[in-house]
């Protein structure tokens, strides 16, 4: 630090580029338990308790009882079609036409899935977390929306980044040549991440 203070710095280069981040797939029975471990503070045996629960059915009051989402136990990310079309007219309807693809996304499941069951997500797009959270307990509405939010994002267009990298460089008192570079990241569109990012 002493050898360079007082040096004289200059900009070396100045590289600019665009990044696009796409969502992840919709739960699988692992991801879900990682996810809520991460972003809840939830084991795993708790998360799968919770998750029996709201597959099972959550009794919504005049509404009446319905299981909330898919079958918790699952390694394949399919996705039945009649769920595609409601998840992407929620999305055209809530969030607007520039964060619906122009087609679905599909994604791949490993080579080992059984894919007897589809990927975990709400059974319906008419229980958004925010209408039934009065009729669930704390941990299950903040597990439900979990799911609810990645799966909406998982349909959502990618999002954009402006990458900056900088280069500073500069020769020490001593003659020794040295160069910084530091990168920023500026969101331009933030496309799925206004629902859902994974930590």
């Amino acid at each position: 630090v002493n050898d360079l203070n007082g040096v004289e710095w200059k900009v070396s280069d100045v590289e600019k580029k665009e990044r696009c981040r796409k969502p992840a797939a919709p739960f699988i029975t692992s991801q879900l338990q990682q996810a809520a471990a991460r972003k809840l503070g939830f084991g795993a045996k708790k998360t799968m308790v919770i998750a029996q629960r709201l597959y099972e059915g959550v009794d919504l009051g005049d509404l009446g009882t319905h299981g909330l989402i898919t079958y918790m136990r699952t390694d394949s990310v399919r996705i039945d079609p009649g769920a595609l079309t409601a998840v992407r007219d929620y999305i055209r309807t809530e969030y607007g036409r520039d964060y619906l693809p122009d087609e679905p996304c599909y994604y791949k499941s490993k080579k080992t899935a059984q894919d007897a069951h589809e990927s975990i997500h709400p059974t319906s797009m008419e229980f958004s977390p925010e209408r039934i959270q009065k009729f669930l307990e704390k941990d299950d509405f903040r597990l439900y929306q979990l799911i609810w939010n990645c799966f909406v994002a998982c349909q959502m267009n990618p999002a954009i980044y402006d990458l900056t990298g900088i280069s500073l460089s500069t020769r020490s008192k001593s003659g020794d040549a040295f160069i910084f570079r530091i990168n920023g990241s500026v969101v331009r569109f933030a496309g799925f991440t206004k629902v859902y990012t994974e930590s």
